[in-house]
């Protein structure tokens, strides 16, 4: 098959030829890693769905820093909003998840941060064997590539914490620094936590250390270009096996599955709506892999018959395997934005409300990826909240540990006790980070609506910065469900924030070390004295109960959606097993963020690539071609 012939990636005609051993749904970021790695066998033959279109070329992908004009623009992002949030007392928030080719490595903010040992090793304790840290650690390698920063960046930034063995070496992504376009604030950053005695204790890729950091940015170090699954799994080179089929604008109703004798489902294909509006069944030899992400895998779950029993009969739905998991155990960062003004002659990124600068800098990038749109320039902290208040800090954690989770009686979701019981020992053990800061050149505002246009808008005039407090190991939980039997109703998602009063306590105490930060040198004086703060006019410092109610009012989901579909043993909630099998099936499996049992900390595009490339794995052994050469130690 030519390139020529596979130009329109939603031209259906070859379904009518053409059989599959293997169909991924979803063409997102683990959908086209395990495509990739698995068509490295020239026998296994592969077939990708799509719902969006192929949009690698489109400017706003390309382009680091235009990635939030793709939010809620239906082009990219399926654009759902949460229902009402009781504990963000009633506010919508929404939650932008590429509807495109690439997935949202295509769209997000580009950030690369690490997760912890502690947090995979829980997934372990969970009942997932080979799912630690230890087994995990060689994917983390193998997705990426790191381009060491340079000399003059290291002093500038204070990247003194590289170590260079741990990181990967010629992995399809691209990690780099850039070369310029840092603002003061960023070359502020880690001093001013340095000031406060937490100087970055190591490299984050360790998954043990602590501190504040400028993290690198998934962007090619030669065109400054964004390096996603859909331009680098996805690569000219992958795209030409004649063993692997791309379709796009299409989507997936259901799988289709059919009853065994012995009990067990198996799945023989999928019914899917191409863009032409037909109706269509695919059929499957081998298997099928569900990596639609955790808001929509879900949802074809359901429609397919495998979900809670009473919700499937109310919508008219046969069920084939009651699994009432389906849905439940989502989890989210949520991040909390405060806003300050800076000093009066100084600029921050909100220059770009101004069309003729946003024209300025387009036209600079265009010429070899010049000026600040090919830099990431969000910076990252882990800190753990006891060291920020010396020993009755801990007192003070141990206590609200003690009340919320070893006397709190919550939800029934079967596996919550033993997390909550593993996310109580994550937090009280000394090298833990309960918390991540983020520092963003720009204003990040909340409060003019859920849309993420506002959130990203520039709306405020001024020049402002945002410093945000993250909850690592966050113990609320929502779901996604679906609302009828049709695959284009969006399902309804319940995001979960706040929904249990510890996040409450802890988020508000991490948020009140935004202020510290933004009253500490150097950081201090680039902010007007006296100047406005988007988040209050209360005098600094405020009580505790003010802070909560802050918390409540300006959080925000951080797009990390995860958890749907955990992979948990069976009795305590479980969706897939340890080979991300879902339980009651041979043949289909789940490989996205909605395996995941417990949500790691920090943003988690660089687990869902390390969590695709490990199942990558387990299918090729499972099919009998064995693990290759990548080393477990």
């Amino acid at each position: 098959m030519s390139s020529q012939e596979r130009t329109d990636l939603a031209s259906a005609s070859f379904l009518d030829s053409e059989s599959f051993d293997i169909v991924v749904v979803g063409g997102g970021t683990a959908g086209l890693v395990v495509a990739s790695r698995l068509t490295e066998d020239p026998s296994t033959r592969v077939l990708v769905i799509e719902a969006g279109a192929d949009r690698r070329n489109d400017p706003r992908i390309l382009t680091p820093g235009l990635a939030a004009a793709t939010y809620f623009d239906p082009e990219f992002d399926w654009c759902i909003t949460s229902k009402p949030q009781p504990g963000l007392n009633g506010r919508l928030v929404a939650e932008p998840k590429a509807r495109t080719l690439g997935g949202s490595t295509a769209i997000n903010l580009g950030m690369v941060a690490y997760p912890s040992k502690s947090g995979f090793d829980a997934w372990e304790k969970l009942g997932n064997p080979g799912w630690d840290w230890a087994h995990m650690t060689p994917y983390f390698r193998k997705f990426h590539t790191f381009h060491k920063p340079s000399d003059k960046i290291r002093e500038q930034l204070s990247i003194d914490w590289v170590d260079e063995e741990l990181s990967g070496t010629d992995g399809p992504i691209h990690t780099s620094f850039g070369e310029d376009h840092y603002l003061p604030y960023n070359d502020a950053w880690a001093k001013t936590f340095e000031k406060l005695g937490h100087k970055m204790t190591g490299d984050p890729l360790s998954g043990v250390s602590k501190g504040a950091y400028t993290n690198p940015g998934v962007i090619d170090p030669k065109t400054h270009q964004r390096s996603h699954a859909g331009n680098a799994y996805l690569s000219p080179e992958v795209e030409k096996r004649p063993n692997l089929r791309v379709l796009t604008e299409t989507l997936v109703n259901k799988v289709i599955l059919e009853p065994n004798t012995d009990g067990i489902v198996s799945a023989k294909g999928v019914q899917v709506t191409t863009k032409d509006g037909k109706i269509r069944d695919v059929s499957v030899k081998d298997e099928v892999i569900l990596a639609a992400g955790a808001l929509k895998t879900p949802q074809v779950l359901e429609l397919s018959g495998i979900g809670d029993k009473k919700l499937l009969e109310s919508h008219g739905i046969k069920t084939l395997i009651d699994s009432p998991g389906v849905g439940e155990n989502m989890q989210e960062h949520g991040f909390v934005c405060f806003n300050w003004e800076v000093t009066d002659g100084m600029v921050s990124g909100d220059v770009m409300r101004d069309p003729a600068i946003i024209g300025q800098l387009m036209g600079a990038f265009a010429q070899g990826g010049a000026g600040p749109l090919g830099v990431c320039n969000i910076q990252n902290a882990y800190v753990h909240l006891p060291e920020f208040a010396g020993e009755q800090g801990r007192v003070e954690l141990d206590k609200l540990l003690e009340e919320y989770i070893d006397k709190y009686q919550y939800k029934n979701f079967p596996a919550q006790k033993k997390q909550y019981e593993l996310l109580s020992e994550i937090l009280r053990h000394p090298d833990t980070t309960s918390g991540q800061h983020e520092l963003a050149p720009f204003q990040v505002n909340p409060e003019l609506g859920p849309s993420p246009k506002d959130l990203f808008g520039f709306s405020i005039p001024g020049q402002y910065i945002t410093i945000t407090s993250v909850l690592n190991h966050p113990f609320s939980r929502g779901s996604v469900h679906i609302v009828s039997s049709k695959a284009e109703d969006q399902p309804e998602l319940d995001v979960g924030l706040f929904d249990h009063p510890l996040d409450v306590e802890l988020q508000a105490r991490h948020s009140q070390i935004l202020e510290e930060l933004a009253h500490t040198e150097p950081l201090a004086s680039l902010l007007k004295k006296d100047g406005k703060r988007l988040h209050t006019d209360k005098p600094f410092p405020y009580d505790l109960e003010t802070t909560k109610e802050l918390v409540r009012d300006r959080i925000t989901p951080h797009f990390h959606l995860s958890g749907s579909t955990p992979m948990m043993p069976k009795e305590i909630g479980g969706v897939v097993n340890e080979r991300l099998m879902v339980y009651g099936t041979k043949n289909l499996r789940i490989v996205d963020a909605g395996i995941f049992p417990l949500i790691p900390r920090g943003n988690i595009q660089v687990d869902v690539y390390a969590v695709a490339e490990k199942a990558a794995d387990i299918i090729k052994e499972d099919r009998g071609l064995g693990l290759g050469n990548l080393s477990l130690k």
